[in-house]
């Protein structure tokens, strides 16, 4: 974020590089970020007692749902940096969207829940991403287990097209 304040990504703008790999190479940085923070979460998780049921593969689901949701995500500041070019408006966007985590059912089962809370938690995509990842401690669900997978899908596209259509803002007007 800080290569836009400073002006370095719009002389990359300058070289012949394809515009798309450059938002592209951050995001697969990103991914290996978010990658190589899972194995020590899941190792830890183990290490106090945490159960996966589901096994090795569902470990490995576990894993793959944490970086698909980190990778699809990273959209959204992406976008925020480079419509801004200011690092404090993405360092600030979390309060944009750290309450969609209080809005779910990661307190409470969903039935639990009641009134508005209820409402907004069935609208909330996290609550699917996060119902298919509980799912893993307990014993497959495919159906949780897809919800979840759309969830994040549907996020993502929402938050990769953000991102692409800030790049082309700022590749027209560096």
């Amino acid at each position: 974020m800080t290569d836009i304040k400073g002006g370095y990504f719009d002389r990359l703008l300058l070289t012949p590089v394809n515009r798309v790999a450059l938002l592209l190479g951050l995001m697969v940085a990103d991914m290996v970020v978010f990658l190589s923070l899972c194995f020590p979460v899941v190792g830890l998780g183990i290490i106090v007692g945490v159960d996966f049921p589901t096994g090795g593969l569902g470990i490995i689901v576990f894993i793959l749902f944490g970086t698909l949701w980190g990778l699809m995500y990273t959209g959204f500041p992406y976008a925020i940096a480079l419509k801004t070019g200011n690092p404090t408006a993405v360092n600030n966007s979390f309060l944009l969207f750290f309450p969609f985590v209080f809005l779910t059912s990661a307190w409470l089962p969903q039935e639990d829940l009641s009134g508005w809370l209820a409402g907004v938690a069935t609208w909330n995509p996290v609550t699917y991403m996060l119902e298919g990842m509980r799912s893993l401690f307990m014993e497959w669900d495919g159906v949780a287990l897809g919800k979840g997978l759309a969830a994040i899908l549907g996020v993502g596209l929402v938050a990769q097209i953000m991102a692409f259509a800030a790049l082309r803002g700022r590749v027209r007007n560096p």
